[in-house]
């Protein structure tokens, strides 16, 4: 007698009309999970992708940081009256004339300018005159006003006029101005403090005086008494 098949015991597959033979069961699971792993990996990276591209817009749509830089702020609000300079001096001639400042016209938009003329004479004697130039900035902290004060002393020394040393009351700088001394002697200071553009003229009582050293003590000695008026 003929012995029968032992197991384990594949049976013959019995294809039908319409179906393809099935595929390993193992391999169909395999594809399965990496093309599930994939979709996720690939899911991830474009959450990320979204989070950097939305970090990166904000960043670049966001206001950019100011750029300019702080100047150095005016020190200087009002001018005084000539009255108060001349009270902190001796032996001044008599004031011409106690006028308010009053307003001066620029053409930069970046000041509001006012201006202080005075005058103290006697036949005589000596005279002096002192003319004050407050520039105040427009936007506060942006050093508009102390630049051009500063501008006004630079282009004096650059014409000549000789740096002074020695402290001239509380300017920031001070220089001696020369000028032609053909006719009656003169002597000037040109100084800046803070934003306020002072020019001082002290004129010898009689063209014979020559005193070039007199002359110039007096002139300082009003920029002195200028500077410290300047509140």
């Amino acid at each position: 007698m003929q012995q029968g098949p032992q197991y384990p015991y594949q049976q013959p597959y019995q294809q039908y009309p319409g179906y393809p033979p099935p595929k390993s069961g193992g391999k169909t699971v395999l594809i399965v999970v990496l093309v599930v792993a994939g979709v996720l990996v690939l899911a991830g990276v474009g959450v990320g992708a979204f989070f950097l591209l939305t970090a990166d817009h904000k960043r670049s749509t966001a206001a950019p940081a100011s750029t300019s830089a702080a100047g150095e702020p005016d020190k200087s609000t009002s001018l005084p009256r000539c009255s108060e300079v001349g009270s902190r001096m001796n032996n001044l001639p008599p004031l011409s004339g106690d006028a308010p400042p009053e307003p001066a016209s620029t053409s930069d938009d970046k000041i509001q300018l006012s201006q202080l003329s005075c005058s103290w004479t006697k036949a005589g004697s000596s005279s002096g005159t002192v003319s004050m130039m407050l520039a105040k900035s427009l936007q506060p902290g942006s050093g508009a006003g102390p630049g051009y004060a500063k501008a006004g002393y630079e282009i004096e020394v650059d014409r000549g006029a000789k740096p002074i040393t020695e402290a001239i009351g509380k300017a920031t700088k001070a220089a001696d101005v020369g000028y032609d001394q053909s006719g009656t002697l003169q002597c000037g200071v040109r100084f800046y403090q803070g934003n306020v553009d002072v020019t001082v003229i002290v004129t010898a009582a009689e063209p014979s005086d020559r005193n070039i050293e007199r002359c110039r003590r007096n002139a300082h000695s009003l920029a002195k008494a200028a500077s410290e008026s300047l509140s």
